[in-house]
């Protein structure tokens, strides 16, 4: 690659640049409250607005980690002039720099470090929560079966004692003169099934 595909490369991402710092200094701008406007800005406009950062931030950071990475490490910055002061000596210091401040490293490191347990706690509960939820589920279930068994088991002995009760006899001529039927005793289908697998029972 030649050195003016270099030069409009990095010129291409201090245009990102510029326009990211642009972005911030005027959300900053706006969201701050002034004598002449002291009314904060509604949630709404404030995420909107951020929405619009995390984009330039996130179009700005593929380019300089994966689409410009290998041009970078390849290149260093130097001023063209020495800094005439002690203000642009500490401001040089910082934009040469190749790692973070210890201090920061270590805020980095403990903020990290807090969201890892703030995620494992909420793993935990959320385990807890389940581990409670299939106790509960579980407990219905056996309730609901031994429910279902009793009244079954109910149902199936009735039906087992109406049949060794019931003897064959000749109606009486008043019940066929009468024509009275007998009364049909309704059963689900689940306690005839119920029946037909019994057996036979002593």
């Amino acid at each position: 690659m030649d050195d003016y595909s270099n030069i409009a490369e990095l010129e291409m991402l201090r245009r990102q640049l510029q326009q990211l710092h642009e972005s911030f200094s005027a959300v900053i701008f706006e969201t701050r409250p002034t004598p002449d406007n002291p009314t904060l800005v509604s949630w709404p406009d404030l995420l909107s607005k951020f929405n619009v950062l995390a984009a330039k931030y996130a179009v700005l950071n593929q380019a300089v980690s994966k689409k410009h990475a290998g041009l970078l490490r390849e290149m260093a910055v130097a001023p063209k002039t020495r800094p005439s002061g002690i203000h642009e000596q500490n401001i040089l210091s910082v934009l040469l720099r190749t790692k973070l401040a210890p201090e920061i490293e270590q805020e980095e490191e403990q903020i990290w470090a807090d969201i890892e347990a703030e995620m494992q706690h909420d793993k935990k509960l959320d385990w807890t929560a389940r581990a409670d939820m299939h106790e509960s589920l579980a407990i219905t279930a056996m309730n609901s079966f031994l429910y279902l068994q009793k009244k079954h088991t109910e149902a199936v002995d009735s039906l087992l004692q109406d049949m060794l009760d019931a003897e064959p006899r000749q109606k009486p001529a008043s019940e066929e003169d009468t024509g009275e039927q007998a009364v049909e005793k309704t059963v689900a289908l689940e306690d005839v099934l119920a029946f037909m697998s019994t057996g036979a029972r002593s």
